[in-house]
């Protein structure tokens, strides 16, 4: 599927099937719907050419003057007394942007761009613009008002090509998200929403890695319907062993531990290995619960419990969204099963306990 040395990325398809069941004692509701999201991905391969210009006002000894311009990029570093003017960024910029539509196509979206107002006196002495496979885009533009300050923007621009471009071969881009709710009286209902990204450029030729975003919510029955059932207990769930993949390794997974009270939870996914690895983040608040982690690599699922701990939280919508990554084997064709997304919500009625349970079958084809 992937080559080293180049970026040669086959097309997934992802098909979302979601499934639900309530559950009470011998109860049971099930309900079915499907989705699929098609990207397409073809090879794009970036060359590199370096030229560097003599000048005789360089600030840096290595650095002035040179012009890095593959096909899907470029880098422009000057001196205060040569600095790159706003015609030539547009022209660099344009040039790649017409590479890269000719070599991939129109993506989906809208190519999104700035172009800076120079305050008086400045210069651009520094200037870098890329354009990934999925048609997002990185730039970056450094403006010195005089030369002392020139060094500060090459230096500057040099760790945003070395973050952006030198070692941003790896990134997680979507690939796919869904939504599913599951509603029944008096109970209640649950939320089952995702977020499914992909690993691109991971440096390997036998595994492949993904990630998922997990929007997990309950509605107590006393909101919606105006009962007497509250939220009690909620259980999300990535089932990764799920996977016909082969050889599923959840490797990471947030938040961990415990989390009591209302508070801010900070969500970081990290995935990849052989030097090209990548992090999805994100945060979300958490109200008056308990989050206790229940996950594990011996099982290969990520749970967590949500227990509602007071009459304000159990009467309103509450939730969580946590994440987790996994590696699975990678393939060239076919269609497997990646993991089954799971929001159980558990409410009460004191004596009583009802459980509605959706469950997302998230599979992908190769072709």
């Amino acid at each position: 599927m992937k080559k080293k040395g180049k970026i040669t990325i086959g097309a997934i398809l992802i098909v979302a099937l979601l499934a639900s069941t309530a559950l009470l004692s011998t109860a049971n509701t099930s309900g079915d719907a499907s989705e699929q999201v098609s990207i397409n991905k073809e090879s794009y391969v970036t060359h590199r050419s370096i030229s560097q210009q003599p000048t005789s006002n360089a600030l840096t000894e290595k650095i002035v003057n040179k012009t890095y311009t593959p096909t899907n990029e470029t880098f422009l570093v000057r001196n205060f007394m040569e600095p790159i003017s706003i015609e030539e960024i547009k022209e660099k910029r344009e040039k790649i942007i017409n590479n890269f539509v000719n070599a991939m196509g129109k993506p989906e979206h809208a190519i999104a761009i700035a172009t800076p107002e120079v305050p008086e006196g400045a210069r651009i002495v520094a200037y870098g613009f890329r354009i990934y496979p999925n048609g997002v885009t990185t730039q970056y533009v450094g403006m010195a008002g005089d030369e002392e300050s020139v060094q500060i923007i090459h230096k500057h621009a040099q760790e945003w090509y070395d973050k952006y471009v030198i070692k941003s071969g790896a990134y997680w881009g979507e690939i796919s998200r869904g939504e599913a709710d599951f509603y029944k009286s008096p109970y209640g209902g649950v939320t089952n929403n995702f977020e499914c990204r992909y690993l691109y450029n991971d440096n390997s030729n036998t595994r492949n890695w993904y990630a998922i975003k997990h929007i997990f919510a309950m509605e107590p029955g006393c909101q919606r319907y105006g009962s007497g059932w509250k939220n009690y207990r909620g259980y999300p769930k990535h089932d990764w062993s799920a996977s016909t993949l082969g050889n599923p390794q959840l490797h990471e997974w947030d938040p961990l531990g415990t989390h009591t009270g209302s508070q801010t939870i900070a969500v970081s996914i990290t995935g990849g290995t052989e030097g090209a690895s990548a992090t999805w983040s994100w945060g979300y608040t958490q109200p008056d619960v308990t989050t206790i982690d229940q996950s594990s690599t011996d099982t290969e699922i990520a749970k967590w419990e949500e227990q509602f701990n007071n009459g304000a939280v159990q009467s309103s919508t509450g939730g969580m969204k946590p994440g987790s990554c996994c590696a699975v084997n990678q393939h060239t064709s076919g269609t497997y099963r990646l993991l089954d997304l799971t929001s159980e919500g558990k409410f009460k009625n004191w004596p009583y306990y009802y459980i509605l349970e959706l469950t997302n079958q998230i599979d992908i084809t190769y072709s």
